[in-house]
This record gives C-alpha cells, structure tokens and sequence, in this order.
C-alpha cells in the first residue's frame, strides 16, 4: 500500500495488463488491485474498514466492495467517499472494471 502497509483482500482482481509481463506472482504484487473485496465480520470496526477503504484507493484500486453477510449486503466503493449499498434482491455489476460480471446480491451470500 502507499503507506507502507500490506494488505491481502479476501478476493481481488487485477488486470492482466497491470501485471509484470502479464502473468500473476506468487508473492504480493507491489501495488493495490484493480478491484479489492473484504468479506466483512460482525467484529470488525467501520472506522477501520473505511481506513482500509481509504487506503486502497490511495494505493490505487478502482473499486471496493465490502461484503457484509449478516445483512445480505454489500456496499460499492468506487472511490473513497462515493458508495452505493446493495441489498440482497439488487444485482452487482463489475462496472467498467468487469464489464461481464454481474450476480444478484443474495447469491453471494447462499451456502
């Protein structure tokens, strides 16, 4: 991260253009994802998920999405302080980031 943090989102995706030469490492790469996605625990702190919100669009993602299952929602970050909240029947879309992806909210959340 810019700050000298090192973050490891539940999910991420980068594009295969940002890679070195194309292809995925096996370490951490040294920048933030295109797209970072943390599933989030009734104990996690809001301040503290907004910080790391905060932080990896410094770092330099396009989009964040906080998954939070006790509600079936998910909130789309697509910069630090722009954010839509999804309730289970909405659809998600990958926007310009993922044009392709789309699923209903509440099937992210079905066991």
């Amino acid at each position: 991260m810019a700050d000298g943090n090192v973050r490891c989102p539940d999910v991420s995706f980068t594009l295969k253009e940002r890679l070195p030469e194309g292809e995925p490492s096996d370490h951490f790469a040294p920048f933030a994802p295109d797209l970072a996605v943390e599933v989030v625990s009734p104990s996690e702190d809001y301040a503290d998920l907004l910080r790391k919100v905060g932080e990896y669009f410094a770092s330099g993602s396009k989009q964040v999405w906080l998954l939070f299952p006790n509600t079936r929602t998910v909130k789309v970050f697509t910069a630090p302080f722009e954010m839509q909240t999804l309730q289970a029947h909405d659809e998600l879309t990958g926007g310009d980031l993922l044009p392709n992806f789309r699923v209903r909210v509440g099937e992210l959340f079905e066991v």
